[in-house]
């Protein structure tokens, strides 16, 4: 009996939940109003500038949003109160949250090269909004949810998940290939309706395309997951003739002749732009950490790859796997820093030495793996109730090599004061004239410190093998003096 009142409350609940879709008309699937939807993008506004920063140019803000209004007004839902956001992280990537949040990369925009490639990405974006995706996409889970709570009145297992949370993690990795396309196709209505050529979208998707393949030769050689941007590149191939078609269909719209891609606009906007880890995240130049706001510097081993995140930073010896982490966390009421690793290691019996800068130790720790191995973690006290931690580990058959790298490292910090921290610079990119006669002679000229060649040629559209002399004006990345 009570299976059949579950599946009578279920049949109610998909009848009403059906409205009408703003971009084809038709009833879709969905439990949350507009009102709703605008209310979630308001709520998790401030996390996502919480994680990933906000990118402080305010001309740059400025004109992205500029831009994006343009593409927002000529969308299915120009009712909707469209908001653009650049964030100040190099990750390569932009999306949307429901109800009309649209944040990019600084990260991202460093690869683009006019303002209508920059639009495309922005248009793809509103698309996932304007055919309500998100929500799309909660209704299918909702749907998945209730068939689990028919299951559990008979089974007794899990009911209901957490449908913010499945939300949350969806975002940024994109929505499946139709819901993709259906966003490209949108992205090149809007661009058509602006006055860019739709064909933009797949200059855009051809760069990114081949910042994946980098990336992925690049984890191979390095023993990692690649890191590869979600939307409308990780889903298609590089020549994918349903992708052509799609993007292209928007020609037909209209009768229109379209104005140029504004790209020297574009190049001045970007001009200047960081690259890489942003001020408040620490600065890393010739593998030496400079935070200002933390007033510190430490020297990172050389040779080692360098990912600043938000949350904390992390190197890695390409040749050996071993990695080291760095982050702050709270100390607690009069902790020493030998208590701290204890406590963190969850090991009172952990044999502590002290050095002149904090606390260190030896342990084991599980890789990512699962294979148990052998690691260093290190405490150095901060102003303000925090502790800099460390934590180095590598196989049992490089650690010995790993260690001595891990404790030069941890010897090395330093306190800075108020004009060495006024004195720290982070990497800018910058459009120049073309100077010189090849990528290589341009790369030993760049603050670039690992494979500076490749992603030269990749921010030059040259990846791999393409001539400099092609080009009149080129990006590279230099230390501002």
């Amino acid at each position: 009996m009570k299976c059949v009142a579950l599946s009578l409350l279920i049949s109610t609940l998909l009848l009403g939940a059906c409205a009408k879709n703003p971009v084809t008309g038709e009833q879709d699937f969905a439990l949350i109003s507009e009102q709703e939807e605008i209310s979630q993008g308001r709520g998790y506004h401030p996390e996502i500038i919480k994680t990933y920063g906000l990118y402080d140019d305010p001309d740059l803000q400025q004109y992205v949003n500029q831009v994006g209004q343009q593409l927002a007004a000529m969308s299915h839902r120009n009712n909707l109160e469209f908001h653009f956001t650049v964030l100040d992280t190099a990750d390569i990537n932009a999306f949307a949250l429901p109800g009309g949040y649209v944040y990019i990369t600084r990260g991202i925009m460093a690869y683009l090269d006019s303002e209508a490639e920059l639009a495309g990405v922005l248009g793809h974006e509103i698309g996932h909004v304007t055919a309500r995706h998100s929500v799309r996409q909660q209704a299918g889970q909702f749907a998945s949810s209730l068939l689990g709570v028919l299951i559990a009145a008979t089974t007794g297992e899990s009911s209901l998940g957490n449908l913010s949370q499945q939300l949350s993690t969806g975002l940024v990795r994109g929505y499946g290939r139709e819901h993709e396309l259906e966003a490209d196709r949108l992205g090149a209505e809007y661009l058509h309706k602006i006055g860019y050529d739709p064909d933009n979208m797949l200059e855009v998707i051809g760069v990114l395309k081949d910042q994946e393949v980098y990336e992925k030769e690049l984890a191979k050689i390095e023993n990692r997951p690649a890191n590869i941007y979600h939307g409308v590149y990780s889903t298609h191939p590089r020549n994918d003739d349903r992708l052509k078609t799609v993007v292209r269909a928007a020609r037909n719209l209209s009768s229109k002749q379209y104005r140029d891609n504004n790209r020297p606009v574009y190049h001045g906007r970007i001009d200047g732009l960081v690259w890489g880890s942003s001020l408040h995240q620490g600065v890393v130049v010739n593998n030496r950490l400079m935070h200002p706001g933390l007033a510190i510097a430490l020297q990172l081993p050389e040779g080692w790859r360098v990912d600043n995140n938000p949350q904390f930073l992390q190197a890695r010896d390409p040749s050996s796997s071993a990695s080291i982490q760095i982050g702050v966390v709270p100390r607690e009421a009069q902790e020493s820093a030998g208590a701290a690793l204890r406590r963190l290691a969850k090991n009172d019996e952990l044999e502590i030495n002290s050095t002149n800068y904090g606390a260190t130790a030896t342990t084991i720790v599980k890789a990512g793996n699962g294979q148990s191995q052998p690691a260093r973690i290190s405490a150095i006290p901060l102003k303000n109730d925090l502790f800099l931690m460390f934590i180095g580990t590598s196989s049992d058959e490089h650690f010995k090599a790993t260690d001595e790298q891990l404790l030069k490292t941890n010897a090395s910090f330093r306190h800075l004061d108020p004009v060495q921290v006024a004195a720290i610079k982070a990497p800018r990119l910058h459009i120049i004239p073309r100077n010189t006669q090849s990528f290589e002679s341009l790369a030993q000229q760049s603050a670039l410190e690992y494979d500076a060649l490749n992603r030269l040629r990749l921010l030059n559209r040259s990846y791999p093998d393409g001539k400099i002399t092609d080009h009149v004006m080129l990006k590279t990345i230099t230390l501002d003096k």
